[in-house]
């Protein structure tokens, strides 16, 4: 008990440390971040877009070598006649490509980007508990700038490390762990709010929490379960979440990082205009290939 009690002091002691890497850090170009923060609220008739986010951790001790968190966008699209659909699903997991997290190798290693089946294979056979938030329906914007960022991820030019707040990645940008690669396209949280103090489910807890927030979900109390079926994944001994809460220290780090002005939030309002404004002919798919298609 009084380890535990010494560990918890170091953790909140080493947390302006942390900050400052986090502060610091070179975030790597993605365009996602800069797609317009108002337009494509409202899905057109007859399609809906989902978000599902997962973790995988060793149990019953966390190692943040054998932790991941990854997600999975989702668009379904009815036939003119309301009776066939379509699911479209894409993941974004990010990950070293020979499968061996180091989180003390501080230098870009070839990444790769698992398929959601793939993904949690791994982490089963790693003997890894997953666990799901979700799915939560969303609004299309949320799902273009997923798309965005994966195209992004997979254009060659970033790489995988897994503590990319310090060492080559941070100076250069040109790498990003599993967490960064899903949250650097947050248009208005810097890096900071997402310190990598937290692995496995607490991290993918307190993305889940930012999308709340970001009031990027429609009905956020509301999981669409059936989509589970849809996409195989009734077949795995997966954990159902629905717990939002990081915990009071995730929220004190985070009154901190503003108290010291390291992020550049700019709140924008549905009245914005300019750039913060999506054109009235903008796509609501960005071409790309999707991980799957299944067809009712």
């Amino acid at each position: 008990m009084q380890r535990l009690h010494h560990g918890r002091w170091l953790a909140v002691a080493v947390l302006p440390w942390l900050i400052g890497c986090a502060s610091f850090a070179v975030r790597p170009p993605t365009p996602a971040k800069d797609l317009p923060r108002v337009g494509l609220e409202v899905p057109p008739p007859g399609e809906h877009f989902y978000v599902m986010l997962f973790a995988s951790q060793s149990t019953p001790i966390p190692i943040p070598r054998l932790s991941h968190s990854w997600a999975t966008v989702v668009h379904v699209k009815e036939a003119a006649d309301g009776k066939d659909q379509q699911v479209e699903y894409h993941t974004i997991s990010w990950m070293p490509a020979s499968l061996v997290i180091h989180p003390y190798y501080f230098h870009p290693v070839e990444p790769v980007d698992l398929k959601l089946h793939e993904t949690i294979r791994y982490a089963l056979g790693e003997k890894e508990r997953v666990s799901e938030w979700g799915p939560y329906e969303c609004i299309p914007r949320l799902y273009v700038r997923f798309l965005m960022q994966k195209r992004f991820l997979n254009s060659g030019i970033i790489g995988y490390q897994c503590t990319d707040n310090v060492g080559e990645a941070a100076r250069k940008g040109n790498a990003c762990d599993c967490i960064h690669a899903i949250t650097d396209m947050d248009p208005e949280y810097q890096r900071s709010r997402y310190p990598l103090i937290w692995f496995g489910d607490s991290a993918t807890r307190i993305v889940v929490a930012r999308l709340h927030e970001a009031n990027v979900l429609i009905h956020p109390d509301e999981t669409h379960d059936w989509l589970n079926a849809r996409l195989g994944l009734d077949q795995y001994p997966i954990v159902k979440r629905c717990d939002i809460d990081p915990g009071r220290l995730y929220y004190a780090l985070s009154r901190l990082t503003r108290l010291m002005s390291i992020d550049s939030d700019r709140r924008t309002s549905a009245g914005g205009k300019g750039k913060d404004c999506l054109p009235a002919n903008w796509p609501i798919v960005v071409p790309g290939a999707p991980e799957g298609v299944i067809a009712r």
